[in-house]
């Protein structure tokens, strides 16, 4: 069997984007009354803390499952799963497991002791093919910083990927790359305002 093509389950891609919405909403999401700042600057009622919402092992395990029907829907390998740490990395991580793949963590800078590196977790050469994840964007600014980090290293990003997508700015910035952008869920499967 190729890398990250092994999965757990046979669920239609839509059933798992289903149930990942509704872990969101039930775990993870607060409609505030005062619009407060998000790091990419925007403002939002809507708060969504993927982190909590994906807490659990049983959910954690969804969103892997999610993610490598997502890649089988097009038709892609790849050797490691990760991406800009925090966010990133219990999703990459995830995902390795499930598809007996490696995982990947990039740093926001490059560690100024030992190796001094900024990817931490699997070694890095030309060719080596990459599911690059993060867990809430709004801008993309992050996850096309780790974009950047792989470019570095030769990485092949096969497909780029996010739990939850809060606005539009992220699809066309990955489409000047030429790297294929698809979120598992966006503003719209929430029911909420975008941003941006």
């Amino acid at each position: 069997m190729a890398a990250g093509t092994r999965s757990a389950s046979s669920r239609p891609l839509s059933e798992l984007r289903s149930q990942l919405a509704q872990v969101i909403l039930d775990f993870g999401y607060e409609r505030r009354e005062e619009p407060f700042q998000l790091s990419s600057g925007g403002t939002s009622h809507d708060y969504i803390d993927a982190k909590r919402a994906i807490a659990k092992g049983s959910r954690f395990g969804l969103v892997a499952e999610a993610i490598l029907a997502l890649a089988a829907e097009h038709s892609v390998t790849f050797d490691a799963a990760g991406g800009m740490t925090m966010g990133a990395d219990p999703i990459g991580v995830a995902v390795s497991m499930l598809s007996d793949t490696e995982w990947f963590s990039v740093r926001k800078a490059s560690k100024g002791h030992g190796r001094q590196r900024r990817i931490e977790g699997k070694e890095f050469g030309p060719g080596v093919r990459v599911l690059l994840v993060d867990d809430v964007i709004t801008s993309g600014r992050s996850i096309l910083d780790a974009l950047d980090a792989l470019g570095e290293v030769d990485a092949d990003v096969v497909l780029a990927t996010t739990l939850v997508d809060r606005g539009d700015a992220a699809r066309g910035a990955f489409a000047e790359r030429e790297v294929r952008y698809e979120p598992l869920l966006t503003y719209k499967d929430l029911g909420i305002d975008p941003v941006g």
